[in-house]
């Protein structure tokens, strides 16, 4: 009975399961239908401003004629995954005659679309456009994000062929949460039935019986499971999707500023704003560097460069290690030169072995002459030592003689003349004394003497058949070139490698003799280079990286140039010998002008605009008119006011985004 109870309850709980999952689902469905309906069409979309349309327009002027391609991308802000409707019409610019004032379509070309990335790496080619009610239209789905162009390619039926590019930036489409909470749920209540049902089979001490009764329950479990998995991933994906029907192109040519004069207004979402990285940048008044261009060169300094050359005619030995951009110092030694003498040499040095043995010989028989006399003089300071200590002797009994003849005569046994004798002898022994010692000192400094002369014999020596010279470096610095290899047989002079020291260098500017007024009252400059990216040196401020050095004092009689010399510290070593830069001398003086960032113009066709933040989610693209040009920014003589935010970053993403008006 008991058993059979327990079977009723564990055949109803998938029942149970079943109710409870899909309960769940509808809730998290319903929650996450904000975004589901009806198809609605593209022209409704936009028309409500849900999905707006992008529309821009190419001029193209070939040899063979003047062109006019106009795109329509549906949606304007792709997000990955999503199918990008193109259509593209192709119109041609007839100069004189009917229509002379109105571009003709041209509907019987072949028009194929490419997709590049923004560096022009290939995403897909040649994708066909198929012609339909006076629009060549084509698809295509990026599969990441990032920023992309859109190639439009043509071919005429007179074989007259051209291409236009068009850029997109495509966004992450925003993660819908309602996917992964249902997810959740729907783990907690599969997985946790079957915790549930082993839970209540606590006490079933048979091991096997458990795992018969369990094993249905888990299988249902995980076939809910995979089938809400399912069910969610097709009902609501993990990422938003949005609903935009078939696009129908209108064929409205593009609004743009730049070639109407007239302000084109741009609502871009907040959402659209964040995933663009759009950045804004107040226009001020500043004192900008500006003032005459001129092109200069890089050059190492002259006490930073040497090139090492050979002393004499040798075989090259490099040390073992050194190669191009090792760092040497100041009188180190980088190799040496083996000098191997030819056989006249050899002759030559073999006379002078000759030589050298008979100088030997000489000098042997004057050291050993030397030797003997030091050996005599030793003699004779031993004799003269002994003649010394016998004297010492005769004294100290001079002296007891004189001690006991004093006493006898203070007693009167012996005659005063005794005493005198006694002293008499004492004094006659102290000058023995004394004068062997002397002799003894003098017999030593003779000694002395006669070795010193021995050194001043120097056997001579020879020279080996081959002699090695070294190679230093004459300053400190980086191996810049390197032309012989060790074991190479080089000439006298000839250059094997040169080191230089870029820590510093010099900027030479060429600046034509009118302009030497202008420069002799300035000393400050900026420069870059197409090396250094968007890095600006500046030169003569106080937080510069360098000064004037000097202005030349002749004139090249080809250019009519001088050269202005600027010394640069370079620490990085990022200026390279003989590099060109683009220089700007700066003579405006401490003038303060209104100034926009260069970052923030785009120059196109021609004309000059930037973006500007009316607040909220509105754009104007202006036309404006640029002054005198600084490192980072642009004189703005009109178009702006000063206080007005104009976009620095993200304009190729509000360039791709142009609504229609």
């Amino acid at each position: 009975m008991k058993l059979a109870l327990y079977r009723s309850k564990l055949f109803r709980l998938p029942a149970t399961v079943v109710v409870i999952v899909a309960s769940l689902l509808g809730v998290v469905l319903a929650n996450g239908e904000d975004d589901h309906g009806p198809p609605a069409s593209a022209s409704s979309a936009a028309a409500t401003g849900t999905i707006a349309v992008a529309r821009a327009e190419r001029n193209i002027d070939t040899d063979s004629g003047k062109f006019l391609v106009r795109i329509e991308r549906y949606p304007a802000d792709p997000r990955e995954g999503e199918l990008v409707q193109i259509a593209v019409r192709v119109l041609e610019k007839v100069e004189g005659g009917f229509g002379a004032n109105e571009p003709i379509a041209i509907e019987d070309a072949v028009v194929s679309i490419t997709v590049t990335t923004a560096d022009g790496g290939s995403v897909a080619a040649n994708v066909p456009a198929i012609f339909e009610k006076g629009f060549y239209r084509a698809d295509h789905s990026f599969a990441g994000d990032g920023d992309f162009k859109i190639v439009a390619n043509v071919a005429t039926k007179d074989n007259r062929t051209f291409s236009a590019d068009f850029p997109v930036s495509v966004a992450n489409a925003p993660i819908r949460w309602s996917f992964w909470l249902g997810l959740l749920i729907l783990s907690l209540v599969s997985f946790g039935t079957v915790g549930a049902v082993y839970y209540s089979m606590r006490n079933v001490e048979d091991r096997g019986a458990k795992m018969r009764r369990l094993a249905p329950v888990t299988a249902l479990a995980l076939l809910f499971f995979a089938f809400g998995v399912v069910a969610l991933a097709y009902l609501s994906p993990p990422r938003e999707t949005r609903a935009m029907g078939n696009f129908v192109p209108s064929g409205e040519a593009a609004t743009n500023a730049a070639d109407t004069g007239t302000l084109s207004v741009l609502t871009i979402p907040k959402e659209s704003q964040l995933l663009f990285g759009i950045k804004t940048e107040p226009v001020s008044t500043r004192r900008i560097t500006s003032g005459m261009n001129v092109t200069g060169t890089v050059r190492s300094r002259p006490d930073a460069r040497a090139v090492i050359v050979p002393p004499v005619a040798g075989r090259v030995v490099l040390r073992e290690g050194l190669s191009l951009g090792a760092a040497v110092g100041r009188g180190e030694q980088i190799g040496y030169v083996e000098q191997v003498l030819d056989v006249s040499g050899q002759t030559e040095l073999e006379s002078q072995r000759l030589e050298v043995a008979a100088q030997q010989r000489e000098v042997e028989a004057r050291r050993l002459e030397i030797r003997n006399s030091v050996l005599q003089l030793q003699g004779q300071q031993a004799e003269q030592r002994a003649k010394a200590q016998q004297s010492r002797t005769q004294l100290a009994q001079a002296q007891r003689e004189l001690r006991r003849a004093a006493n006898l005569v203070e007693v009167g046994a012996v005659p005063v003349k005794r005493l005198e004798e006694a002293r008499t002898a004492v004094s006659v022994a102290e000058q023995d004394v004394s004068a062997a010692d002397q002799q003894v000192r003098s017999l030593e400094s003779q000694i002395r003497q006669t070795r010193a002369g021995e050194t001043i014999f120097q056997s001579p020596r020879v020279n080996a058949p081959s002699r090695s010279f070294p190679l230093t470096s004459p300053v400190t610095g980086i191996v810049n070139d390197i032309k012989a290899t060790s074991g190479q047989v080089v000439e006298t002079g000839a250059e094997l490698m040169s080191v230089v020291n870029l820590s510093t260098v010099l900027i030479e500017a060429q600046v034509f003799e009118r302009d030497l007024p202008a420069v002799r009252e300035s000393t400050r400059a900026s420069f870059t280079s197409a090396a250094l990216g968007d890095e600006v040196y500046t030169v003569g401020t106080p937080d510069g990286d360098g000064r004037l050095v000097s202005i030349g004092q002749a004139v090249n009689e080809q250019t009519r140039t001088v050269p202005v010399i600027y010394e640069v510290k370079n620490p990085l070593n990022r200026l390279k010998d003989g590099m060109f830069v683009e220089i700007t001398i700066d003579t405006s003086g401490e003038r303060q002008v209104l100034a926009v960032p260069k970052s923030a113009v785009v120059n196109e066709q021609g004309q000059t605009f930037v973006f500007v933040f009316d607040g909220g989610e509105t754009f104007r693209k202006r036309a404006v008119a640029l002054g005198s040009e600084g490192a980072d920014y642009f004189e703005v003589n009109s178009g702006l006011e000063e206080g007005e935010r104009v976009v620095t970053e993200g304009i190729y993403q509000l360039r791709s985004t142009q609504p229609s008006a």
